[in-house]
């Protein structure tokens, strides 16, 4: 197991005030200096321990809320007291002897009033000593956290149902239970001059491409902001520019994570988020879940299949019928065009109008949804849409046709997990439609072609992210969009040029 801590350092007198809250590093830490560092804050509390043999004085700080109060009125002052009886008249308590002597969890000395700053609000407590104006904090650390639950990002049917959690230490913990393995390294960085996230980096050491790694270090290195609050705002902070299309895949449960490392990729975890980012991404990566490994190949790939022929259908879907039936009405059979035109006599918007109406409706059914509580929003979002719709059409405001084409646009994207991309399909959707409706049959094939060349030019930290058009493989091509049985993945994915390329009997962790 390897562990590695890296702080970020301010770089400028600026910075460096703001850490440590404009309290000069020179000023002694002593009690007066406690109490100003936290006098906004009745949160913090202060309790006076007196201890006559030998004579000591000793001030406990802390947080409410964040600390284990048992622990700290049970097993802290005991071994305070205990500590205390083992020393002679005579003996001078120092830093040494406190760290070797006082038997509890973590004991670190703190010199700076940043540092008091950050380990109180980390949830752990301060020992000052009066006599020797000695500083100590030590781990007993309770900060609110729930027990790991099925996430509510993915539907989880067969798979494992501990999820991730919001707590680092134990979305880690959660990863190596099921990578017992020394190879699983994890990184620490400190970001956020104000909110000092933690935020960890998981990679398998004899897998993982040392150039990405290093890419990622310097990356992350080069924040420089007041506060990470969420995942999203990590990776805007260190992917090169902004981009409609995720380049970045999320997770909140841990298998996924583990099949994602022995992939050779590499896992971000953030304190305080509920799931993980897998990064370098490609559009593939977007199209899988972790529940395809919980069924067959043959039934895992035809979901797959069905979902990339599902984002087909609802980026384009629309702009082709408009394009058709607004331009081209000489390529629908007769009988169809038959059918068209009834159901649209009274409808007084044109067809491209009509549809985009439509879709804005049903964009806003589908966001109202995703806001809603789980048993009502899913139900709002379709079913409320469909019957809005139908409301529509015996007002004589659309046609049937376009609420059945917008509709089934819509329900196509509820076969992607990533909400991310499904925003960018919907951004898609819009811009394809307004094309189709001003050029017809070539403004489809201009929006298809702009997408194809947007896809072909994103890359995620150096790799290519429409990886299925880099290399001209059947084999990568089967591999990338199907899922394969277990027993011929023999090779892990290239395009990462991972240190071991084999799956089966190269594991020496």
């Amino acid at each position: 197991m390897k562990f590695s801590f890296r702080k970020k350092q301010t770089k400028n007198k600026a910075l460096s005030d703001l850490l440590t809250d404009s309290h000069p590093k020179q000023e002694p830490l002593n009690e007066s200096t406690l109490r100003k560092l936290f006098q906004k804050c009745p949160d913090v509390h202060f309790q006076e321990y007196q201890f006559r043999e030998p004579a000591q004085r000793i001030l406990l700080i802390f947080c409410s809320g964040m600390v284990d109060q048992d622990k700290v009125n049970q097993l802290l002052l005991d071994r305070i007291n205990q500590f205390l009886h083992t020393l002679e008249p005579h003996d001078e308590i120092t830093d040494s002897l406190i760290q070797e002597a006082l038997h509890v969890p973590n004991v670190q000395e703190v010199h700076l009033a940043s540092e008091v700053i950050s380990e109180v609000f980390s949830g752990k407590s301060l020992l000052y000593f009066e006599n020797t104006d000695y500083l100590f904090s030590t781990n007993l650390s309770k900060q609110p956290q729930r027990n790991p639950e099925e996430s509510k990002m993915e539907v989880t049917i067969k798979g494992p149902r501990d999820n991730f959690i919001e707590d680092l230490t134990t979305n880690i913990a959660l990863v190596r239970k099921r990578l017992k393995t020394n190879s699983m390294c994890v990184e620490f960085f400190e970001v956020g001059r104000r909110s000092k996230t933690t935020i960890s980096l998981l990679y398998m050491d004899d897998i993982a491409n040392p150039d990405l790694l290093e890419n990622i270090r310097k990356k992350i290195d080069a924040i420089d902001i007041d506060a990470i609050y969420g995942g999203n705002q990590l990776m805007e902070l260190i992917e090169d520019n902004g981009n409609l299309f995720p380049l970045h895949n999320y997770t909140g449960r841990p298998d996924f994570v583990v099949q994602s490392l022995l992939s050779g990729r590499v896992v971000i975890l953030l304190d305080g988020v509920a799931y993980a980012i897998i990064i370098p991404s490609n559009i593939l990566l977007q199209l899988k879940t972790a529940e395809d490994s919980e069924y067959t190949a043959i039934y895992s790939s035809l979901a797959r299949f069905l979902r990339f022929i599902g984002v087909f259908i609802a980026t384009l879907l629309p702009s082709f019928w408009v394009a058709v039936t607004g331009f081209h009405q000489n390529q629908i059979p007769f009988a169809l065009l038959t059918t068209i035109i009834e159901s649209r006599m009274g409808v007084p918007l044109p067809i491209p109008l009509e549809a985009l109406l439509m879709l804005i409706l049903f964009e806003l059914f589908r966001e109202a949804g995703l806001r809603l509580p789980i048993a009502i929003g899913q139900t709002l979002s379709v079913v409320g849409g469909l019957i809005i719709g139908d409301a529509a059409i015996q007002a004589g405001l659309t046609s049937p046709v376009t609420v059945v084409v917008i509709a089934v646009s819509t329900i196509a994207t509820f076969t992607l997990v990533n909400q991310s991309i499904i925003g960018a399909i919907s951004i898609l959707r819009v811009l394809s439609l307004i094309l189709a409706s001003i050029f017809g049959l070539f403004g489809f094939c201009l929006s298809f072609f702009f997408i194809l060349i947007y896809l072909a030019s994103l890359q995620t930290f150096g790799y290519p992210y429409l990886d299925i058009a880099t290399r001209a493989s059947f084999s990568h091509f089967m591999k990338s969009l199907f899922r394969l049985p277990t027993n011929k993945y023999i090779s892990r994915p290239q395009e990462f040029s991972p240190k071991d390329p084999t799956r089966k009997g190269s594991d020496k962790g």
